[in-house]
């Protein structure tokens, strides 16, 4: 109901649009996250160097995850869907916007986003929708190269620890995988909690290189939940059971300014 409305006054705004100056809003959608620890380092990071790198346009952030804006609500911390910063922007004018999501792979998040976009759209002159960062084998290649700078001590291997899901995008992280052995680089490995490669594919391949001490890093943009509960919580007593010495980094991928970087690029590639 409350959409309905707003709608309805943006359809009578729109009739007067045409004669505004127009007026163009850069839009970042994060997946979100409840900690606000976490959220200092990466997602708000994002945010305001956005803010920096684009003084140009008034940049805005939404959260893609209602659980998570559920939560936050709950601290008193309000954060706007997607669609409601979408039709926000609408009423005070905007018609052209750039949407650029932090999510890591073209998911059922980044389709979500992309699909929210969609609805709104014959309230805007122009929307246009970034890529994820992992969207082209450039941006995996790119990736790679940061996430592969430090080199393990000997007898030691990483393993990358990603989301995964169960739908055909869950590949990436496959791709990744291969990509770095393409490259050379046995001692790193990627999988993930919920999608392929799994905790036993990634234990297979540690048979192989047969290292004394894991390293296992979150290929997250954010060290949350996922990290302690999955990570610490499953994967760290697994491989420890089967005799491996096991080391966790706590840090997310929004922590690391390269990554970031990469993120402003596509924003950039919107603006081509």
């Amino acid at each position: 109901m409350k959409h309905f409305f707003i709608t309805l006054c943006l359809l009578s705004i729109s009739l007067f649009s045409s004669a505004q100056e127009e007026k163009t809003a850069l839009l970042i959608t994060h997946y979100g996250s409840s900690n606000p620890d976490t959220r200092a380092l990466t997602l708000d990071v994002v945010t305001r160097e956005a803010k920096e790198k684009f003084p140009q346009f008034e940049v805005r952030e939404a959260y893609i995850s209602p659980i998570v804006r559920r939560r936050l609500e709950k601290q008193g911390v309000y954060k706007d869907s997607p669609v409601d910063a979408l039709l926000k922007l609408k009423s005070e004018g905007y018609s052209c916007v750039l949407i650029q999501s932090t999510t890591l792979i073209e998911g059922s998040e980044m389709t979500s986003v992309r699909r929210d976009a969609e609805s709104v759209k014959p309230f805007f002159k122009e929307i246009k929708v970034g890529n994820p960062l992992l969207y082209t084998v450039e941006d995996c290649e790119k990736v790679i190269n940061i996430l592969t700078q430090e080199q393990p001590g000997k007898k030691e291997d990483v393993i990358y620890v990603g989301h995964g899901n169960q739908l055909p995008s869950t590949a990436t992280y496959a791709m990744l995988d291969y990509m770095m052995k393409a490259h050379g680089l046995k001692n790193f490995h990627v999988s993930t909690i919920e999608g392929y490669p799994t905790l036993e594919s990634a234990l297979a391949q540690l048979k192989e290189t047969r290292p004394k001490q894991v390293t296992l890093v979150p290929l997250l943009l954010v060290c949350g939940n996922h990290t302690k509960e999955d990570i610490v919580g499953v994967w760290q007593p697994e491989l420890e059971k089967a005799g491996y010495q096991v080391n966790v980094r706590m840090q997310g991928l929004g922590e690391l300014p390269a990554i970031r970087k990469l993120y402003m690029e596509h924003i950039e590639a919107l603006l081509k």
